[in-house]
């Protein structure tokens, strides 16, 4: 289980004297001040936990040595401030200079508890997936480490982005796409699971096809249903759009299809679209921002006309803390109408 993997620490069952591992078996590396010169303008007033740690990673630092020792004394560096990426560069060093499965392993569950503790610190994930990297260990049970940690933020950028990389290093898609689900149906507005769709279809081929694009339209359509001013779907729609084939297998009538018919331009579909929604609900700022940009993209006199009109109501009614960007886009659009 997860709990077991970070259940241990470095220094399982060995003492630990005031915050700091094994003072004993470092004897003999006399702790290395920080040079701050004879005047500094400022010193900082570390605690002595910090400067003891720090002092003798720098003697460690000169003297070259790796192996247990190393792993012990960037261990107590790390305790007293997880973001030293050179300490964690030289645990690196150290455990590969040791060599076996099992300080990996060990290392593993240490780092289960790091990171949890420090889980907007870029190097603990990329600690962690140098780990599981070497021990060839991605599965489910690492996916669903990372699920818990996004329980406690779902838009942490770094787990993401560790997932993805799980993902990928390891051909673990079968479940993801129901992941993003659990997360979009828990709060529609998650933009970072929408990316996770996203990266799914990309990832996977599946965005070259056009069948199972329109099935994602129709599931992004059905939030929308929920919620036709969340821009996360609305985003995710035009990205669909613009990275699908053109022509998509379109049902005639059914979900994401009812406004157009089997081999429909996906650019002519969505404008259908925008306009439909718009109709329905008046005023409807995501609609309204995709249409601009898709009339701007069809380029014509009737096209630019249309989304100048939308950028003036945008800017005078629909969206005014916006109303300077509007105002632009609208005389951008009026401009290229008279060319």
């Amino acid at each position: 289980t997860t709990a077991g993997r970070a259940g241990e620490s470095w220094n399982t069952g060995k003492e630990r004297e005031g915050g700091l591992g094994m003072a004993s078996v470092l004897f003999d590396i006399m702790p290395l001040p920080q040079n701050d010169s004879e005047n500094p303008v400022v010193r900082i007033k570390y605690t002595p936990a910090f400067e003891e740690a720090m002092g003798r990673f720098r003697a460690l630092l000169v003297r070259g040595e790796l192996g247990e020792r190393g792993l012990q004394v960037t261990a107590d560096v790390i305790e007293v401030n997880a973001a030293n990426y050179t300490a964690w560069a030289y645990r690196r060093r150290c455990l590969e200079d040791i060599g076996s499965r099992e300080v990996w392993e060990r290392e593993l569950a240490w780092s289960g508890e790091i990171t949890q503790a420090n889980q907007k610190n870029y190097q603990v994930w990329f600690h962690r997936r140098r780990c599981v990297e070497v021990l060839a260990t991605g599965d489910a049970a690492e996916l669903e480490f990372i699920a818990e940690c996004l329980e406690e933020d779902a838009k942490n950028y770094h787990a993401w982005g560790y997932r993805q990389w799980l993902l990928r290093h390891f051909q673990l898609w079968t479940d993801e796409l129901g992941f993003t689900a659990s997360l979009v149906k828990e709060d529609p507005h998650n933009n970072s699971a929408w990316n996770q769709r996203f990266f799914v279809f990309k990832e996977t081929g599946a965005l070259a096809d056009a069948g199972a694009v329109a099935l994602e339209l129709e599931y992004a359509q059905a939030q929308l249903r929920r919620d036709p001013h969340n821009s996360a779907p609305w985003n995710y729609i035009k990205g669909l759009v613009e990275a699908a084939p053109k022509e998509l297998l379109l049902k005639k009538g059914a979900g994401a299809a009812a406004l157009t018919v089997d081999g429909a331009d996906a650019e002519i579909w969505l404008t259908a679209y925008c306009r439909s929604v718009l109709a329905a609900q008046v005023g409807c700022v995501p609609a309204a921002g995709v249409l601009v940009d898709l009339c701007e993209k069809r380029g014509s006199a009737e096209t630019l006309t249309e989304g100048a009109a939308l950028c003036l109501a945008l800017a005078t009614k629909w969206d005014t803390i916006r109303s300077k960007y509007w105002a632009m886009r609208q005389a951008q659009l009026s401009s290229s109408a008279a060319a």
